[in-house]
């Protein structure tokens, strides 16, 4: 009864990652909409997106790090409550204020989510395979995360702006069945003391041991990957409806759901690639394979724009599933932290850098040219990626007896 407790357990974090992560980049594609709508500049919209990530970015670490002292975890059902409602209902506001308001509060409800839902994830997958867990769990946020802006478009497309609050509903349906199937299978308690056990990480001879400058310098490359890649989300939209391309609504949310989908299949392949062949060695291979692909973006021939944006988020995101496994090794006994650092404040960071970019884009009169800025921290994270203290699996590998 324990393992099909601990298995429905999993199995509901994994749903409500799913359907949570739908709502996140909802508000990028409404963003061209509500710039006509509203007269916003690029700045004003931009801070949006902005509110959203830094208010979860400041307030994750620090759940995580009071679950991490007491234990408490929020409960996921009411979190996927209300990142849904708040989300929802940013499309029928039609007062910027209130706007920014109900983003700030959509994001406390992923702030709370995430540790709770990654400590459980955490404490009941084998220490073997926590790569390939964390890639499920974290595949599951970016299949919704994909999802979203073509349902979004969908309804955009029947309903116009305000039919987006239809969208709602997943996340109330989603919920209610979380809250049935959590008090279905309650864990034992002989269950729950032993979720709350430390385990052994990846990291030889670290037991209660925190490695604060390894750990300190993934969480920069989480910061600086999160910059570029939510600046090229945030912004893509907006480029490909208003800019040269001219696309409508629902051809720019298909455009960004097949780009991030391109980043589901990066993930997978991360998770998997890192359990086989290294961490750290996937992880430079990774931010070394995107910056090509960042430069194809601002190509003038849209085959190959198309083939940038794609083949950038694959590699970009084939990352950030090594990186929090990384963070979490380097910080034993401190998941829900380690997690709201990579998950929250690197996100939040990037949420900072998208307002950024929006004013560049106002001063320098040019969207692209400032998205184009964007290289320089995607050149920066294999540089930074080199300079981290993990041990080399291939190393091991070879100075291995035979």
């Amino acid at each position: 009864m324990e393992d099909r407790g601990a298995n429905q357990k999993i199995r509901g974090v994994i749903c409500g990652h799913f359907l949570i992560d739908i709502y996140t980049p909802v508000l990028a594609l409404i963003l061209p909409l509500l710039i006509a709508q509203m007269n916003l500049s690029y700045f004003l919209a931009g801070l949006i997106v902005t509110v959203f990530n830094v208010t979860s970015s400041v307030s994750q670490p620090f759940i995580g790090l009071y679950g991490d002292k007491t234990g408490w975890r929020a409960s996921v059902p009411l979190c996927l409550v209300i990142g849904s409602v708040g989300i929802s209902l940013t499309a029928i506001s039609g007062n910027y204020l209130l706007l920014l308001f109900l983003a700030a509060g959509a994001a406390i409800g992923h702030a709370l989510f995430h540790p709770a839902a990654m400590d459980i994830m955490y404490s009941l997958s084998p220490p073997a395979k926590r790569g390939l867990y964390n890639s499920i769990f974290t595949t599951s946020g970016s299949i919704g995360y994909a999802i979203g802006p073509v349902l979004a478009g969908v309804l955009i497309t029947v309903g116009g702006l305000p039919a987006v609050a239809w969208l709602v509903i997943p996340g109330i349906v989603g919920a209610t069945w979380m809250y049935r199937n959590n008090r279905r299978f309650r864990p034992a308690a002989g269950e729950s003391a032993a979720v709350r056990k430390p385990v052994q990480t990846e990291i030889p001879a670290t037991k209660k041991k925190y490695w604060w400058v390894p750990a300190g310098l993934v969480v920069a490359i989480c910061s600086l990957r999160a910059w570029a890649y939510l600046g090229i989300i945030t912004y893509l939209p907006t480029l490909l409806v208003l800019g040269h391309h001219g696309l409508d609504t629902f051809t720019a949310s298909l455009v960004v759901t097949v780009m991030l989908f391109a980043g589901v299949a990066g993930q997978i392949a991360g998770g998997y690639l890192s359990d086989r062949f290294g961490r750290k060695e996937m992880l430079v291979i990774g931010l070394a394979g995107a910056i090509p692909f960042f430069a194809l973006i601002f190509s003038t021939n849209e085959l190959l724009m198309y083939l940038g944006v794609m083949m950038y988020a694959f590699f970009a995101s084939s990352c950030y599933v090594m990186s929090v496994t990384m963070t979490q090794d380097l910080l034993p006994g401190n998941v829900g932290f380690a997690s709201g650092l990579t998950l929250g404040f690197s996100m939040g960071v990037g949420g900072v850098g998208a307002a950024v970019i929006g004013w560049a884009a106002d001063v320098m009169g040019s969207l692209s040219a400032a998205l184009y800025l964007l290289i320089i921290p995607t050149i920066l994270c294999p540089v930074l990626a080199l300079l981290i203290r993990y041990p080399l699996k291939s190393l091991a590998r070879k100075s291995s007896p035979a």
